[in-house]
Formats: C-alpha cells, structure tokens, sequence
C-alpha cells in the first residue's frame, strides 16, 4: 500500500518526502536523496493530514528510544486519495496494536514483579542492585519483544513505575536514597545521640549510613573514625540489615584489630569478624584447603634468614660469572656491606649485605608481574630525548632518573636469581611467607568467590590509606563474583596522612578511588576534636599544597585565636618545656617529643624527664606518632636533610616505588602532618636556624598562622 506525489509534485516538493508507504508493521518514506523506515513501535499510530491549494500533506510523529520526538512530513499528495490512505494506515496500526496488547497482557505479571522489586526495596539502593534490576528488565523486554510505545498505551501507570527507572535509573536511586538517608537519620536521631560517648556529629551520621557498593570515607587527625565504625556495625546489627557474623572488619595490625574487638565485646558484638588481612588470608586458605598454611621459616625466624642468606651468597659468588656481574655494578654503585676490594664470596655473611638483599627481595614478591613485566615497567621510567632551546639535544644522560633507571636495572639482574630460589624454597617445602599469603588467598577467593566469600554482607576496612596493590586485589576478590548481592566495602582513612610508601602502600588507590570505582561514593568527616582551630589552619594549608591530595574541609571543634604552632631553635627547648611546666602549676600535662627517626631523640631526653615530672613526656619517631596525641608536642631536628629527610630510594627500590606526585617531598610532607597534627594545644617546631628544613622556612615565609621564636636574621642565613 503506497501513495505518491505526482511527477510534477515532485518536483515543487524538491528535496521533502513525497510518497509514503506500508511494508508490513513499517512506514516508508521516501524522498529524492533518501528512504527513511519508522517501525510502528515508535509511531503514536495518527496521521495528521491537511489541506494546500493543489495537493494534500500528511504528517506523523515518531519517538526513537535515543532521540527526541520528531515529525516526519509528506508533501504534494494527491487529496482525493489521502484521507481514506490515512484511515487505512491508523486502521493497521490498530490491528498492531491490538496483536501487541494481547502479548502485552502475557507478560503483563513480569513487569508488575519489576515494579515490586524496587518499591519493595529495603535499605539503601545500590549501584549494583539497579544494575542487577536493569539487566532484568532488559530480559523481560527482549524476550517478549515488548515495545514502549504499546506498554505506554497499555497501562500508562505501570510504565511511568518501569520505564521511569530504566531511563533516569541514576537519577532516581539517588533520589531515592537521600529520601532514605534522610527518613534514617530521623529515626535513628535518638540512638545516634547515645551510641557513643558523645553524640555523633551530623557528617558521622552521614557515613554510618553510607552503604554504596563502594565507599571511601575521609576521616582526618582526631575526627572520630573509629566512633563510626563502631556505630555503622552496632547500626547494622540492631536495624537488622545483618548479623554480626555476616560483617567483616579489616586492620592493617595486630593491635588496632585487638582494638576493635574489644569495644565491639562492649556491645555484645563478639560474633562480628575481625581480623588483620594476613590473619583474614589464613583463614581463607584454611578454608578452602582444609589445613592452616605453613608459614615458612624464611618469613619469621631471623636465625634462618641469616643462615639461608649466607649459604646462598656464599654459592652464588663463588660462581665466577656471576661474581663478574656483581664486580660490574660495584664498579659504578655501590652496595650496602660489600666491598669490591675483597674476594665477594668472604662477604656472604655480612649483616648489611643480608638486610640490603631482604629488602629488595620483599619489594619484589610484592610484585605480581614476571621479570620481563618489571623490566619493562623501570625502563618506563627512562625520559624521552627532547631538544634544548638552543637546538643542542637534552639526552637521557642528562636527567636524574636515567642512573636509576640504569642501576634498577642492573640491581634486577642481581637480584633475580635470588627471588627465583627464593620461591622455589617456599614451593619445595610448601610454605608461604606473608607477600604470598594475601597473593593465595586472593587466587582462590577469585575461583571460589560465590562460597567462600558468600558469608560477609559488609567489608570494613580502617586506615584504607594504607591499602596495597596486593591487599586491594584481596578486597575485590571478596567483594566481587557473581552473587545476588554482593558485600558492600566501606574504607576509612585518609590519604593526607598516607606514610607506608616504603612499606608497599600506595596513596593513589585512594585518591583515585572514583577513577576505580566510578559508582563509588566519597563522604568525609568534617570536625576534629583533637586540635584547636588555631594549629587546624596552620597544618591542613600545609598538606593541602600537594595538588593530588583530595581537598576536604576538617573544622576545628575548639576555636582559639591564639597562634598554636611556634617555630623554636634546637637551644630553647628546655626553655620552652620549663615555662611549660611552670604554667601547668600541680596539673599534669602529657608531652610527645617526634622525630623524624630514632636517631633525632635528643640528648637531654633523660634529664627532661626528670627536670619536668609533672609532664608526662615521651619520645616517638615520627611514624610511630600516628595515631598518638598528647596535649603538647615537639617536633625536633626539622633540619635540613633531616626532615623532610633526603630520598635514598635509588636503583631498584626506588624505581618499584616510584610515584609521581604534585609537589617535591609528598610524602614526607604527608609525615609532618601527621607529628603536626598529633597535638591538642600548642606544637613547637624545632630547628638548628642556620639549619631549617624547607618545611620550617614554607612556615616562616608562607601565609600561616605561627609564632617565629628565630631571627629572620637566622632564617635568611641558611
């Protein structure tokens, strides 16, 4: 069934439709340069016909699925013969329809159950559960070749409920969730005054709430993390979203895990899985094997590592092609505990050989890529040749990473064959050491995911700054697979205090963390209770100069116009600490002295202690303080070369921990934070003034809020 424009029609129509055809459940419509097909599943089924001087028009109105709707018109038409044409196009269309409605009708109690799915949706409302929903309907509708535009007709209600959620799915769920979120915080409002010590704030409100399929919360210095997720668990339990059993908390040590279970013991929650991730690995291998993993004696016992080290250096430089290589690299770097002027073999039993190669070693079985892998990853490293201004060339020679691209390289060329007997020890005598842990339990976690990770609704991770390639790779093995829902990750930390690089950490899965997860959810905790407003402004400027250090707000609970943090010579210290005392009167005060490491405890540590007793001084390095506060603190030797310390990470080493940041010194600028923000009331920075580090003179020059008890005159000299 067609109808054209006549030849002379056509031509005045030029380039516009000018015929209109039926082919089957189809429109055709033609024009001089192309034929355009609309199914009658986009159709609205009514042709709008009218009148010109000479010939007639008809107009109809189509909706693709991924375009707006549109009106398609034929022009020149013979008038006599278009309006029964019409009728007889909206009468087949009908006859269609009707067809439609009858398979409509079958599948009619399918698409109520796609209603019911989400209108009876407990809880909060997922990126996975939409998707799982999504994937449902998508089965429904191509089974059952169903069209929108007859749903539409057929029951106009039940496809606002479906085809709303199909096309505006993200939208609604978020919607849908602060409507919950806000309903939740009402009425658990009374609950959340009295679920810790002191009632929780509205942003830790927020965050025990969270409950995405990922979510990262930012808890900085003295915000009160460990409160949340004491009361997201209690809140679990007690809604009824799960049982204790079915939670899963993860610490990176022994002590916070022992902490956490003891306030969950507090509450009765002595069913909620708590442990460290190695600990967690053990009991997955256990589980899927039937036996504990050995851990080899290589991993715990010094004794053995001594004596295996020196028996494997003492056959492999014996070997002279091999002890050629190693004189090779001597020639042009050196290694720790070993002299080029002494037969190599003599030395296999030095100590600073054996920690130098243990430490190459670890770093290496942190990798999960082959040789050839790591090869290719250091020599990424190696800067393109590029031309100066004045046309001379800047060669690879001339720029600081190609020596330690050169001597990563020929470090792994020492220490492979090393890694390699290393591993063939652990496979012969069927033990893991603690890099394989978490790289076992994670293979089989991948294959047997649907049961062995079934028993967990909720993972919790603390300190999530501190995650590792590896111990990520973990996470998602327990919270991925296929399952009808899988565990929701609820990490905590915070990557401005980020300071296990050298430890295998790596701060980028956490401020990349939506570049992982682009469904993921950030909130973060925006009060400390720990430090006053005052050294608040000095030290969240200060990390915030790193450009790659997510930006969040963390409000001091106590204001205080007072400056907090003093820039102090080495010399005053104790001068410092007597006005202390003396101000404390018959109260006592505690006082953390950091340093960058052990080797900067000062010298006079002992009689401070015992000028001073009513202050309660203790020294800390600065990585130990994490975690630590006091009333008052001291950070000394902040020294050139000191800290922020000089970078030793060349060669091997340095290239597996490579990692390109915004600002010189991130990471140790991250570990000042850390000993700035370990005080409540006053931190005193301390220094040799024709000596200041480049983080006392930012402090001096920079905006920040601090007293300067050094010269200018002293400053400017260095």
């Amino acid at each position: 069934m067609k109808l054209s424009a006549s030849r002379l029609a056509q031509w005045f129509v030029q380039g516009d439709h000018y015929s209109i055809r039926l082919d089957e459940s189809r429109l055709v419509f033609e024009s001089k340069h192309i034929t355009e097909t609309v199914p009658f599943s986009i159709w609205d089924g009514q042709c709008r016909i009218s009148r010109g001087l000479w010939w007639g028009r008809l107009t109809v109105i189509v909706s693709p699925a991924d375009r707006p709707a549109q009106t398609l018109t034929v022009y020149g038409l013979p008038w006599r013969e278009l309006q029964a044409f019409a009728e007889q196009l909206t009468g087949e269309y009908q006859v269609w329809l009707a067809g439609q409605q009858k398979r409509f009708m079958l599948v009619e109690h399918e698409l109520f159950a796609l209603r019911d799915i989400l209108a009876d949706h407990q809880g909060y409302l997922r990126d996975a559960d939409l998707k799982a929903w999504r994937e449902k309907a998508d089965a429904v509708f191509e089974a059952h070749t169903l069209h929108p535009q007859v749903f539409s007709v057929a029951n106009p209600a039940l496809y606002q409920a479906v085809y709303g959620w199909i096309q505006n799915g993200d939208a609604k769920r978020m919607a849908r969730n602060q409507r919950w979120q806000d309903n939740e915080r009402e009425r658990w409002s009374a609950w959340f005054d009295e679920a810790e010590s002191s009632p929780l704030n509205a942003s830790q409100r927020d965050a025990v709430l969270m409950d995405d399929n990922h979510n990262l919360l930012l808890a900085g210095a003295g915000s009160g993390k460990t409160s949340v997720l004491m009361a997201r668990t209690r809140y679990l339990v007690m809604g009824e979203q799960t049982t204790p059993e079915r939670i899963l908390m993860l610490a990176f040590g022994k002590k916070a895990s022992e902490e956490m279970k003891t306030r969950l013991q507090a509450h009765q929650l002595t069913k909620v899985n708590v442990s460290t991730f190695h600990s967690f690995a053990t009991t997955i291998i256990k589980e899927a094997t039937g036996q504990a993993p050995v851990m080899a004696d290589l991993a715990t016992d010094e004794e053995s590592k001594m004596s295996w080290m020196t028996l494997w250096l003492a056959k492999n430089l014996a070997n002279p092609t091999v002890e050629k290589r190693w004189q090779k690299h001597l020639a042009q770097w050196k290694v720790s505990g070993l002299s080029a002027d002494r037969p190599l073999v003599e030395q296999a039993h030095e100590p600073k050989l054996h920690k130098w190669l243990w430490r190459q070693l670890d770093l290496l079985q942190q990798q999960t890529l082959s040789q050839t892998a790591i090869k290719q990853r250091i020599q990424a490293l190696q800067p393109n040749t590029t031309e100066r201004e004045d046309d001379t060339t800047l060669t690879e020679l001339d720029s600081p990473n190609t020596n330690m691209v050169a001597k990563a390289l020929s470090e792994l060329s020492l220490v492979w064959p090393l890694v390699r007997d290393y591993r063939q020890h652990l496979t012969q005598n069927k033990t893991l050491d603690f890099n394989g842990l978490i790289i076992e339990a994670t293979k089989i976690l991948s294959k047997k995911n649907a049961t062995l990770a079934s028993h967990y609704d909720h993972v919790m991770v603390d300190e999530y700054q501190d995650i590792s390639p590896s111990r990520l790779a973990l996470l998602e093995a327990v919270c991925g697979g296929k399952r009808d829902r899988s565990p929701s990750l609820f990490a905590v930390g915070d990557d401005w205090q980020a300071i296990y690089r050298f430890a295998g950490s790596d701060v980028s899965l956490t401020t990349d963390f939506l570049a992982r997860f682009p469904k993921g959810e950030i909130r973060y905790l925006d009060t400390t209770y720990r430090f006053n407003s005052m050294l608040g402004d000095v030290a969240n400027r200060f990390i915030q100069v790193n450009p790659t250090q997510l930006s969040k707000p963390l409000n001091s609970h106590r204001l205080q116009k007072k400056k907090a943090v003093t820039l102090l010579p080495t010399e005053r210290i104790a001068a410092a600490l007597d006005k202390l005392a003396s101000s404390q009167g018959e109260k006592s005060a505690s006082v953390l002295i950091i340093g960058r490491n052990n080797a900067n405890k000062p010298a006079d540590l002992g009689q401070w202690y015992s000028s001073y007793p009513s202050l309660d001084i203790r020294y800390v390095t600065a990585h130990a303080s994490k975690g630590l506060e006091a009333d008052y603190t001291f950070i000394v030797d902040v020294n050139e070369n000191v800290f922020p310390a000089r970078s030793y990470a060349e060669g091997l080493e340095g290239a597996l921990l490579h990692m390109e940041e915004g600002v010189e010194h991130a990471e140790e600028r991250r570990l000042f934070y850390v000993a700035l923000t370990r005080a409540k009331h006053q931190c005193w920075v301390c220094c040799e003034p024709e000596m200041a580090s480049v983080f006392v003179k930012e402090l001096w020059q920079g905006d920040y809020p601090v007293s300067c008890s050094i010269t200018k005159k002293q400053l400017m000299a260095n």
